[in-house]
Formats: structure tokens, sequence, C-alpha cells
């Protein structure tokens, strides 16, 4: 009976692991949510340039400067920045995780971006919403 119950442990096993998809392995939606409210500092940019990862994933320099300061006083309007962004190539598989992965073809045709960042400037948990007009 153990033996039993073993190999049936095993392919239950197997069969959840199988179901298990990069949606799923993300955290919660509020752990994403609390990052953008806790923001020491929101900015939009106007997107110039977008330097992808040699790797099939990693993490792109989006650059350009500050159109509108939503909060904080890191930046002020015009100030030159470039944000790292998690990004992915197409057809790229990035490990599971909270990690939100951005294609880099969809960052590149988006001429607006607004970061979520904390008090030194860097993005927290992946939030950074591409915006096809300025706001």
């Amino acid at each position: 009976m153990s033996r039993t119950f073993s190999l049936a442990g095993m392919v239950s096993a197997v069969v959840v692991a199988g179901l298990v998809t990069p949606a799923q392995a993300l955290l919660p939606p509020k752990y994403y949510d609390q990052a953008r409210r806790q923001a020491a500092n929101i900015i939009v940019l106007e997107v110039a340039a977008v330097a992808e990862p040699a790797e099939p994933f990693g993490t792109c320099a989006v650059s350009g400067h500050v159109r509108k300061v939503e909060r904080g006083k890191l930046y002020a309007p015009g100030a030159a920045v470039t944000v790292g962004v998690p990004c992915r190539k197409p057809g790229a598989q990035p490990p599971l995780g909270g990690t939100i992965y951005a294609d880099v073809g969809a960052l590149r045709a988006a001429p607006y971006g607004r970061a979520y960042l904390d008090a030194k400037g860097n993005l927290l948990l992946s939030q950074y919403q591409m915006l096809a007009t300025a706001p």
C-alpha cells in the first residue's frame, strides 16, 4: 500500500508541476498594487531609446526624458533618465517568479512610459507601464 501511495503521490506531483504556467507563478496582484501605492517616485518619461540585453531575457535600459513627475522629488521635468525594465525577446522563456518581463518590441513601440520607482530611482516590482499617449 505504501508503494501505491508513493506512486500516486509522484504522479500527482508531476501532473501539478505540468500545470504551472508563468501567470500562476507571479505574485498576487495586491503586491504589485502595493508597490505602486508606496513608490517614492513616479515619473512619466518620453522614451528615446530601448537597449535590450544580449541574453533572451534580462534588463532593458529604457532611456528618455522626464515628461511629468507624478510623485517624488528625485526627478524634474526635462531631466534625462534611464530606467532598468525587466524584458524578454520573442520566444524567450524567463524563469518563473515575481518578475514581470515586458516584450522588447512592445517597449520600443511605446512612446511614453510610467515608472514606479523607489527612493534611489530603481524600478519597484517590475512596475513599468507602457503608454501610447502622454497623460
